[in-house]
């Protein structure tokens, strides 16, 4: 949906008012007075149109005002930089920090959709995608049409799709966008799944959240963090996007963060919440299995097996409860909730064993994930395992997952995301792990089959009636990173075919 023609001096004031704009440099005979922005904001110069903004930000490999001749050969109106760049024939705001900047100017254009929302961020090491799913299944249970941004789902005015590949938060302009199109949807909340990487890159800044939920915190993305303590404090920072927005203070709504109970990780933000003022409220799961919001024992029967899910489900909840929203048509949602695609997914064509396809691509989450086949495997059942793990990342994560998957009865090593390093590297690395928590000699056994599509055919083909076939690390995704390139995938799609090939005709 188009959007009408602005003035670059509203940014500019905008920018000021936050404390970003360093200086203007107005281009010849055109002041920010009188240039009209009259196309969207973006970061990257393919995407200009004329009448746009270029916002030149520093990526993981090329500084972007490398790209500020091509922005303007393409019509872009203004540039936004850190530092002038010379030759310019159009107009630049310098800006202390241009991600900062590009999410208050993606905000900007789109006309600041969050303020007319209750968003809420869902942030945590595993279980966001899910808890966002369940999130938004309850707030639209309770009378609130709710929108979602997550890894897995994006549904918009009751509807759902899949995301771009490969995405974790999107881009600020991307999120703003998608913010418009669920508030013109009528719906009235948007649940947004907070990735460290969203929020270290401010791609959620400028959004006022009116509630967060963590729904645990481990380590991951020490490639691009560096540290555990700086993925941790770039989750923390979901606390400070925490405020009232126009929406959430006509609902009445009080900013509100929820928490674990008894988890040590999740102190400091309780923490940071008391400093700042916000609401406090805590979820977990009894040993009876019954749902703990905010202390209150709920025995919910979920569609979705495990005792993972109960506490995302319970996280979910815990919210509803806190805001005073209506608690029974709530849960009535979430225990009716399938769950996103990816996360504990059958695939049943009749045959006598469970395939599940999950997303489990760090320790916990492998972990949980073999927690729920255990759960649905028969007495003699055997849990059969596909995994691996991605390259060019924490390597920390496959001596995680190997580790888990030493609790398997069988395991095959294929490819997840190679990208350039030696997948016999990620192999070994895994089994190496697997090796240091045997606990018999025959358990488990192990196979390395690089070809992801062998190791599923060789594993389902295996499988017994009452055993469980987890394939796990691809989950919803729908490509696979090799050398550059990205390779179509559909894990799913590819566990019906094995199943087709080997005469089990009942497909969903």
């Amino acid at each position: 949906m188009s959007r009408p023609p602005r003035k670059l001096s509203a940014l500019h004031a905008r920018l000021e008012e936050r404390g970003l704009l360093l200086d203007a440099v107005p281009a010849k005979g055109a002041s920010a007075e009188a240039v009209v922005v009259s196309s969207p904001v973006t970061h990257d110069s393919r995407s200009v149109v004329p009448g746009g903004i270029f916002v030149a930000i520093h990526g993981a490999v090329r500084d972007g005002r490398e790209f500020a001749a091509e922005a303007i050969g393409r019509g872009a109106a203004a540039l936004i930089t850190t530092r002038e760049i010379q030759g310019s024939s159009v107009p630049q705001l310098l800006v202390h920090d241009a991600r900062a900047a590009l999410a208050e100017a993606a905000a900007w254009w789109e006309g600041d959709p969050a303020e007319g929302l209750i968003a809420i961020g869902v942030t945590g090491t595993d279980g966001k995608t899910t808890t966002s799913t369940l999130l938004a299944s309850a707030l639209s249970g309770a009378g609130i049409p709710t929108g979602l941004v997550s890894t897995a789902l994006r549904r918009v005015g009751g509807r759902q799709s899949a995301p771009p590949a490969h995405q974790t938060t999107p881009e600020a302009p991307e999120l703003q966008e998608a913010l418009r199109a669920i508030a013109d949807a009528s719906d009235r909340a948007a649940v947004i799944e907070a990735t460290s990487h969203g929020l270290a890159l401010d791609r959620v800044g400028a959004i006022p959240f009116a509630a967060g939920i963590l729904t645990n915190l481990t380590r991951d993305h020490l490639d691009f963090h560096g540290s555990v303590e700086a993925y941790h404090e770039a989750k923390l920072r979901l606390v400070a996007a925490i405020r009232s927005s126009s929406a959430s203070r006509a609902a009445g709504l009080v900013p509100t963060i929820v928490l674990p109970t008894d988890y040590p990780a999740a102190e400091p933000f309780a923490n940071a919440a008391a400093a700042a003022g916000i609401r406090i409220a805590r979820f977990g799961v009894g040993g009876d299995g019954s749902l703990l919001i905010n202390g209150v024992a709920h025995r919910v029967e979920l569609a979705m097996p495990g005792h993972v899910n109960a506490l995302n489900a319970a996280a979910a909840l815990t919210l509803i409860d806190a805001w005073n929203l209506p608690l029974t048509p709530a849960i009535a949602a979430v225990a009716a909730e399938p769950g996103p695609p990816g996360r504990a997914e059958r695939i049943d064509a009749g045959q006598p064993f469970t395939v599940l396809v999950d997303f489990a691509h760090t320790g916990a989450s492998m972990q949980a994930a073999m927690e729920i086949a255990r759960e649905l495997r028969a007495a003699r059942g055997r849990l059969l395992v596909v995994t691996g793990a991605a390259g060019e990342r924490d390597p920390g994560r496959r001596t995680a997952i190997g580790a888990a998957v030493a609790g398997a009865d069988v395991g095959w090593i294929a490819e997840e995301d190679p990208r350039f390093e030696d997948s016999d590297r990620i192999a070994a690395e895994i089994v190496a792990a697997i090796e240091a928590k045997r606990i018999s000699a025959d358990t488990p056994r192990i196979a390395i089959e690089h070809d992801r599509r062998a190791a599923i055919g060789a594993a389902i083909g295996e499988a017994r009636p009452g055993d469980v076939v987890l394939l796990a690390g691809k989950g919803h995704e729908r490509t696979i990173e090799r050398r550059g390139a990205d390779e179509p995938w559909d894990e799913a799609g590819v566990a019906r075919e094995v199943l087709r090939s080997l005469g089990y005709p009942r497909d969903r």
